[in-house]
């Protein structure tokens, strides 16, 4: 299995697994909206000649078995910027054989890559196996509201805690 950046010709596949992370959040209640997002959209947020966010695809030959959708901020404060992880999903019938692990890799190494003080997210905290994933990652939740949970990791503590990549 590997990781690799979604380009312009992936962007059916990106729409596919936002559409499956919406559903499963919606199954966790924490997601009740609807989805506004189109093929077109991602097209040109995604790929477009300013990107806004970026994906990254898990699998093997083939369709993708995981995605993580994320974008960089940054902090006048701090200086530096940081990564958001808007979205990280694997699907049901291929979880815990490495494509979370892999995503969260990638993502830690661009984020080292690119100077970033921390990656962060939300997560349902109803959602207990992805809570005990990313506390075996070594994330340390910064707020919760509600069900709502943030969490963080360095980009070196994350590589760390996965180990090198096979």
């Amino acid at each position: 299995m590997v990781v690799r950046e979604a380009t312009m010709e992936n962007a059916a596949e990106v729409l596919e697994f936002v559409r499956a992370k919406a559903q499963f959040d919606r199954e966790l209640g924490a997601f009740a909206g609807n989805l506004g997002t189109t093929e077109e959209l991602i097209r040109r947020h995604l790929f477009g000649p300013r990107p806004f966010a970026f994906a990254l695809l898990a699998g093997g030959p083939g369709p993708a078995v995981g995605f993580a959708l994320y974008y960089f901020r940054y902090s006048s404060f701090q200086g530096r910027p940081s990564v958001w992880l808007d979205d990280l999903y694997v699907h049901p019938v291929v979880r815990r054989q490495g494509a979370g692990q892999l995503l969260m890799r990638r993502l830690a190494e661009l984020a080292a890559a690119a100077d970033c003080t921390h990656i962060a997210w939300v997560a349902s905290a109803s959602n207990a196996v992805g809570m005990g994933f990313y506390r075996k990652l070594g994330a340390t939740v910064v707020h919760q509201a509600g069900d709502a949970v943030t969490l963080q990791i360095e980009p070196a503590g994350l590589l760390g805690t996965i180990g090198p990549a096979e």
